[in-house]
């Protein structure tokens, strides 16, 4: 079997070209090219009366000059509007929403919309994220009544401007309020338990979700739907198998940063972290689970742009792009580092030698990249790829109860080798 080339679906082909700088985020609307608060930007004042609201119909209308976005909604609801740039996108912030849509062919990307994505971005937070074909500026953000059937609509008019102009008036969002670009985080307001002697904390950490999901099988699997279903199984095989206090990243459907995530990881002064995935290859012949380890430099041309791919969460869920906060900064922390490289390498080996025992593998199985999930500097952790979405069999795998019950006692072995000689 020969190494395929990662399928970087329509994120990564949207985003490729752009050196990855994300500048600024700011909580206002822009009408008509001027700068408003926060609290102008809110265009409703009434409070909705249920927490849930369900967007059940949009539209995108217009061309390359002016486009016309389009939400249909159940209950009054409050929007915030957010610029950012390289790449060059608009967010649109509100509380809780369900997203029904009756008619997904008419939310296809056209006029100065390019893509468009949606979802949770927090457990009461949702957010969509129009990516621009090109510079453009918001002339009109409003909530309408429709008055035959009581709901209600969110109208987003977007006009052709120069990239000059479009920095320009996110400078002056950004002079006005400062910049944002981060979510929630739900491990900020979680007390830490102490750490038990004579007891591992593993992290398990279920890729994308919310907003985020990742990649789609040819049968519908959305990755971060399995990614969730497989990390519960895993979390609760290890728990049971040794004196293991398991932690998931996230255990429902929301969108955590890639830094919430490394966060997390440090928090709970994890032992080991294992981050699930399930991505999709050009090739769809190609079928089996690998493993990847941090390294600087990747180990081969599939394993940099599955890197890649996986590093574009945040710019995906419109956030600002991670930063690579933690550094090496003396002899001690460079230690550390390298130690935690070596353990993460022997659990790697661990887990492909028992794993190749139980499911099918790719051909090296083994691969390395520069991953920000996995860059707790003092924390061994691999990225678990369970098998490719692209490939029919592979995805009808995934979805049988029986294997990924096998996997998840598999992993549970590994991680018990792994820590018997600790």
């Amino acid at each position: 079997m020969t190494d395929a080339t990662i399928n970087m679906a329509v994120r990564v082909r949207r985003y490729h070209a752009f050196n990855i700088i994300a500048s600024m985020i700011v909580a206002v609307t822009v009408h008509f090219g001027v700068a408003q608060t926060a609290a102008q930007a809110q265009t409703s004042t009434v409070a909705p009366k249920n927490p849930q609201i369900i967007v059940f119909a949009g539209r995108i209308a217009g061309d390359g000059n002016s486009t016309r976005v389009f939400f249909d909604f159940d209950q009054k609801a409050e929007f915030r509007s957010f610029y950012m740039s390289e790449p060059d996108r608009i967010v649109i912030d509100a509380g809780s929403l369900l997203f029904r849509f009756a008619d997904l062919s008419a939310l296809e990307p056209r006029g100065l919309v390019s893509f468009l994505r949606y979802g949770a971005i927090a457990k009461e937070r949702s957010r969509i994220v129009l990516s621009l074909a090109g510079p453009a500026i918001i002339t009109g953000f409003a909530v309408e009544e429709i008055e035959k059937d009581k709901k209600y609509r969110l109208v987003v008019d977007l006009s052709k401007t120069t990239d000059v102009a479009f920095k320009q008036a996110a400078a002056r969002q950004r002079q006005l309020v400062g910049t944002s670009g981060e979510v929630a985080s739900k491990g900020d307001r979680v007390r830490v338990e102490e750490k038990r002697q004579g007891r591992f904390t593993v992290v398990i950490d279920p890729g994308h979700g919310g907003i985020d999901g990742g990649a789609t099988g040819k049968a519908g699997t959305r990755e971060k739907d399995m990614t969730l279903a497989m990390a519960r199984r895993i979390a609760n095989d290890i728990a049971a198998a040794g004196p293991f206090d398991v932690k998931l990243t996230r255990d429902d459907d929301f969108f955590l940063s890639l830094r919430e995530r490394v966060n997390f990881t440090r928090r709970q002064k994890a032992d080991l972290v294992i981050s699930i995935h399930a991505d999709t290859l050009r090739q769809n012949e190609v079928r089996g689970a690998s493993i990847y380890t941090l390294s600087k430099k990747a180990s081969d041309e599939l394993a940099r742009e599955l890197a890649e791919s996986e590093n574009l969460a945040d710019i995906v869920a419109g956030l600002e792009a991670s930063a690579d906060e933690v550094g090496v900064t003396d002899i001690l922390a460079d230690l550390t580092a390298r130690e935690t490289s070596v353990f993460s390498r022997s659990f790697s080996a661990t887990l492909a030698a028992t794993l190749g025992g139980g499911i099918q593998m790719i051909k090296n199985p083994q691969r390395s990249a520069a991953f920000v999930v996995l860059k707790a500097p003092e924390v061994p952790g691999v990225l678990f790829e369970l098998g490719y979405l692209s490939n029919t069999e592979d995805e009808t795998q995934m979805n049988d109860p029986k294997w990924q019950e096998s996997v998840a006692q598999l992993v549970a072995k590994s991680v018990v080798a792994f820590f018997a000689s600790r």
